[in-house]
């Protein structure tokens, strides 16, 4: 995937990063360099499999939850009875929940700062009219402030018990100790983060 950089003016590129937070910026940009290797790598839409993406700069922490909305809900097409609409209200809810998707050590001090759900068919209506063989994904963007970031040194998804259908989370990390990978399971849903060297 080839990329075009266009150089930005000094004056520009100041008042843009005056208008954002530089730390969220660089997390932003390393999430994203993330999905679109994680996109080439995997090739494919996978269910069964979701990812998982974790950011640590400083006390300010990222955790990214992606996965195929059949591994959460059983279906990708919109819904077509009572039963579809409820299983997407009680996933999308579920999904917001962040102290129960994502267990941090208590040592570690961290409270939510921010819960972001996106997840078709629910509010977002562009996904209604999914082309045929097109495929629909969840997101789930979770950011913690922590007292006490080298204290984190797990971490415990409970994705696995609110969505049976899961079967693999494919995990990366980046910690100030550095960067890590794991695949996690319902059998091995701890992760221990990258430790410092």
């Amino acid at each position: 995937m080839a990329c075009t950089c266009v150089p930005l003016s000094c004056q520009t590129l100041d008042d843009w990063m005056g208008a954002m937070n530089a730390r969220h910026f660089l997390a932003s940009l390393w999430l994203s360099s993330l999905a679109v290797t994680a996109g080439a790598e995997s090739g494919a839409h996978e269910h069964g499999v979701a990812h998982l993406h974790l950011v640590q700069d400083g006390a300010a922490l990222s955790v990214e939850f992606e996965s195929p909305l059949d591994s959460l809900v059983g279906f990708e097409h919109a819904p077509r009875d009572d039963a579809h609409k409820q299983a997407l209200r009680i996933s999308h809810e579920a999904l917001e929940n962040a102290a129960q998707m994502v267990s941090l050590p208590a040592a570690a001090g961290c409270a939510v700062d921010t819960v972001e759900v996106e997840m078709p068919f629910v509010e977002d209506a562009h996904h209604d009219h999914l082309g045929k063989g097109e495929h629909a994904d969840a997101q789930a963007h979770y950011t913690f402030n922590c007292t006490e970031p080298s204290a984190l040194t797990q971490l415990t998804v409970g994705l696995f018990k609110a969505f049976p259908r899961l079967e693999r989370i494919d995990a990366e990390a980046a910690t100030a100790a550095g960067q890590g990978k794991a695949v996690l399971r319902p059998t091995q849903a701890t992760w221990t983060l990258p430790a410092p060297r």
